[in-house]
């Protein structure tokens, strides 16, 4: 009697999960979207640590080719980031999400198997690719599943979550390497995939991750991408994004902490402190970031986010001790946390230049028709934003990828130079003052206007 009462309230408890998972609204969806997308990005870094061990297996390993391995997942997601957005647009971004995930799956369990080094790039690239793909479907409904006015605030809080990834990554990959060899790490992002796999498709019942645009007049519509041409996607946000994740990966995972051990010579639980600290920060930010956009237009915040993040990295070299670096590297979270506003700029930007384009093509038509599809354009430009959020993701993945060489090669060039740091430092600020004069300078006219 016991066992059945039990055997019920497993059952009954089982039930209740799936109730709560398949009743998520929009909101507990973007969270669970970003916690998927942090697991998806853990692939970027959770082979890190093992692969040292390549190199003892005779596999041809040795600098080039761990800086190869890790930069293949990089790879895959710059070549395909349009691609993807392509595919979203086409397919929808629930379709979009499982199959990057699944891609995932199978590339990531290959490269567990892979015999040489040349299987395991090209496995890494397909993993890559496959993130691409989810990403792009994720981004494009955290995009699309509220009001716009929301989009700058869901967009930060989606960015600050993801960036846990890379750096949980490691904590996870190098235990796992340590005690069941250096395959294994592959396997167990296959397994944690898999279960982000069966979320997604929990969250998929009924179309829940396939949002829709109401018109004017109360219908409901999904568009298809029309306009191939590439000019229809560049934004002047995109020389934001490419700032923010240039600053990212050239500070963050680069320079700062060669400077905090070579330097400092704070522990990995120092570090480990400064990351949590700055990810809080940038989580934070990511709350008033769109109050703010909202108040002032996406311009303006966004210069002064990056050119106060010019200041913090130019000063960064200036601390002496663990407190100073940490103050620091917080001030940057703060900074950091507009990074999603970027990203919904670009689209309110390619919404606002496919609203232009149709008014031009309905110029001719009857005032009647054209206001109509003034309307209809205004509403179905969120199946281009699929496009060019893949547009915008490339532009940030280079920032990713240039951001360490950037830094590597100061690094390497100067290395016995007393001023390495604030010459390292130093430039990656100029880059960083440069973009946001940019911005400037090209978004004049964009500065003053508002979220909707």
């Amino acid at each position: 009697m016991t066992r059945n009462n039990s055997d019920t309230n497993t059952k009954a408890k089982s039930k209740n999960l799936s109730s709560i998972i398949l009743q998520t609204g929009s909101g507990g969806r973007v969270l669970v979207l970003s916690v998927v997308s942090l697991i998806v990005m853990m692939g970027s870094s959770i082979v890190s640590p093992s692969l040292a061990l390549y190199a003892k297996q005779g596999l041809g390993a040795n600098e080039i080719f761990i800086g190869s391995i890790i930069a293949g997942f990089a790879i895959g997601r710059v070549i395909f980031d349009i691609p993807s957005g392509m595919l979203t647009g086409k397919l929808g971004t629930s379709r979009a999400m499982l199959i990057g995930l699944t891609v995932l799956i199978v590339s990531t369990v290959a490269a567990g198997f892979a015999p040489n080094f040349w299987v395991l790039f090209a496995t890494r690239v397909i993993e890559g690719i496959g993130s691409s793909i989810y990403v792009s479907g994720a981004i494009t409904y955290v995009l699309l599943s509220g009001d716009s006015s929301q989009r700058g605030s869901r967009m930060s809080a989606y960015q600050s979550v993801i960036m846990l990834g890379p750096i949980m990554g490691p904590l996870i990959g190098a235990p796992v390497a340590a005690f069941y060899g250096l395959n294994s790490p592959y396997f167990a992002y296959a397994a944690i995939i898999s279960l982000a796999f069966v979320a997604v498709l929990l969250l998929n019942r009924k179309g829940r991750l396939e949002p829709e645009l109401n018109l004017k007049n109360g219908r409901k519509v999904t568009a298809e991408v029309k306009d191939t041409r590439l000019s229809a996607y560049l934004s002047t946000a995109s020389i934001a994004t490419f700032g923010f994740a240039f600053m990212r990966s050239g500070v963050y995972t680069t320079a700062m902490p060669l400077f905090a051990y070579g330097s400092l010579h704070l522990s990995v639980i120092d570090l480990g402190i400064i990351f949590a600290s700055s990810s809080v920060a940038n989580l934070l930010a990511s709350f008033f970031s769109g109050k703010l956009t909202g108040k002032f237009g996406m311009g303006w915040p966004l210069i002064f986010s990056l050119s106060f993040a010019a200041i913090i990295v130019a000063a960064i070299p200036f601390s002496a001790v663990m407190v100073e670096l940490l103050v620091m590297i917080t001030a940057l979270g703060l900074a950091s946390g507009f990074f999603g506003q970027s990203v919904a700029w670009a689209a309110d930007q390619v919404e606002e230049k496919v609203r232009k384009t149709k008014e031009e093509e309905e110029s001719n038509s009857t005032k009647s028709e054209s206001k109509q599809a003034c309307n209809e354009a205004a509403s179905t430009a969120g199946s281009y934003i699929a496009k060019g959020v893949g547009f915008n993701r490339m532009i940030g993945d280079i920032g990713l990828i240039s951001g360490p060489i950037f830094v590597g090669y100061f690094i390497t060039s100067f290395r016995n130079h007393d001023a390495l740091w604030f010459l390292c430092f130093g430039c990656v600020s100029v880059v960083l003052a440069l973009i946001s004069i940019s911005l400037h300078a090209l978004s004049k006219k964009d500065l003053h206007v508002r979220v909707k």
